[in-house]
């Protein structure tokens, strides 16, 4: 094998690799924001009902959350090992879809609305849709971080 032929090979890996990070981004950015955003409102939206009706719309989020976590896991093209800075990001994305929801049922609620739930949550559904699709550039940082830190491409 010449030094060119060796040279030729390290850069078809190191292009495969960008393709892999881009997809995993790709995928873990884009995808399924709706079915999360929808999640956020069903379980927000439960919280002010009572009875039968709080108990299926409960039910309802929780199985919005679990098909969708599940959905998209089966679905990637590409699994990473986890990593703290992922999961970290992960729970700041859904604190800030939290605080969203808090904040706007304490303004719901001071201007007196019927059922306040209900716009909080359509609030903090709004903005795990947008964080949903605007998490893609930091995404990409977190995962060329990891790869950079790796032995290997940190794929399985």
């Amino acid at each position: 094998m010449t030094s060119y032929d060796a040279q030729t090979a390290l850069d078809a890996i190191h292009h495969r690799q960008a393709q892999t990070r881009d997809a995993y981004a790709r995928h873990a950015s884009t995808s399924y924001g709706l079915i999360a955003a929808l999640a956020v409102f069903a379980t927000g939206s439960s919280v002010d009902l009572t009875g039968t009706w709080g108990l299926i719309a409960r039910l309802a989020g929780g199985a919005l959350i679990a098909t969708g976590l599940t959905v998209q896991y089966r679905r990637t093209r590409v699994h990473r090992k986890r990593s703290a800075a992922g999961t970290l990001f992960a729970v700041a994305v859904a604190a800030v879809a939290l605080t969203a929801f808090i904040a706007a049922s304490m303004l719901a609620w001071a201007i007196r609305l019927p059922v306040p739930s209900v716009p909080a949550a359509a609030v903090a559904a709004l903005v795990t849709l947008v964080a949903t699709y605007t998490a893609r550039p930091i995404v990409e940082k977190i995962i060329s971080r990891r790869d950079g830190q790796s032995d290997g491409p940190g794929l399985r």
